[in-house]
């Protein structure tokens, strides 16, 4: 059985995926549980489409996941998502600022809680405005695969099943996923400082924001690459429908049991 899925949205960045993978695998390896590792390519324009695509041949754990048209994170995450097989599903940028050997900490916090978001160390100034500075990135349709370096989290499957993020809203996860019930912690990285875990409780308009985008959602389709037909890049694949309801009965979303716990730059 599958415990790990680490989903890697990217658009032309074929550069830094060829960069991750060996560091990735090695730390992944060293975890001694099964694991996948999903790349979601954002149509990436040739011809490093077909550089990615040749990566499946070096790379057993491996899969790819191609969009017809550009998509976004958001979409990408979710088509990610509903292709997952893990019971953990992590999700990291092609460029992401954070080091990888962060990814043990967010899975330990998951015997606490069913969301763990990394974010960065920040000013209190910055941390005031982050909300403000995320809605007005949303209503401008800002690009989101540049943000891609701030993505980075770990998520048990059960607290993202069936959740639908409209373009822009992979920065409002936490918040979506607090509004249907589950744990959500934010663990604060810094350079040289040991990271430090709060349990996330959105705000006002926080809340206000995971609404609005609550009630917006496109369906995407995502086709998945068979290693054997790589070399052609032939069309025929699996299709991963990301038009999925927006929520499951509630008999079947259980969080797990409460345990006491320990006392977001933008997107492609």
């Amino acid at each position: 059985m599958m415990h790990y899925s680490v989903l890697i949205p990217e658009r032309n960045s074929i550069g830094a995926v060829s960069r991750l993978l060996p560091q990735l695998c090695q730390l992944l390896n060293g975890l001694l549980l099964p694991y996948e590792i999903i790349c979601i390519d954002d149509a990436s324009e040739e011809p490093a489409a077909e550089n990615l695509a040749e990566l499946l041949g070096d790379y057993m754990h491996l899969r790819v996941l191609r969009f017809d048209r550009s998509r976004g994170i958001s979409a990408a995450l979710c088509a990610g998502v509903l292709a997952a097989r893990g019971d953990l599903v992590i999700a990291l940028g092609a460029n992401t600022r954070f080091s990888l050997a962060y990814i043990p900490h967010l899975i330990a916090r998951l015997s606490q809680t069913d969301l763990v978001v990394a974010r960065p160390e920040r000013s209190l100034a910055a941390e005031i405005s982050h909300p403000f500075s995320r809605l007005a990135h949303l209503a401008a349709g800002s690009p989101e695969l540049l943000a891609s370096e701030d993505l980075f989290w770990a998520a048990r499957r059960e607290a993202l099943h069936g959740l639908a993020l409209p373009r822009g809203a992979f920065r409002a996860l936490p918040e979506l996923v607090a509004k249907r019930g589950f744990r959500v912690c934010q663990l604060t990285l810094a350079a040289g400082l040991p990271p430090r875990g709060a349990t996330f409780r959105p705000g006002v308009v926080q809340r206000m924001i995971a609404g609005w985008l609550d009630r917006r959602f496109e369906p995407h389709l995502a086709r998945e690459l068979i290693p054997c037909e790589v070399a052609s890049l032939a069309r025929r694949s699996t299709r991963v429908d990301v038009a999925r309801p927006r929520y499951v009965p509630q008999a079947a979303i259980v969080p797990a049991e409460s345990v006491p716990m320990e006392k977001d730059r933008d997107s492609v």
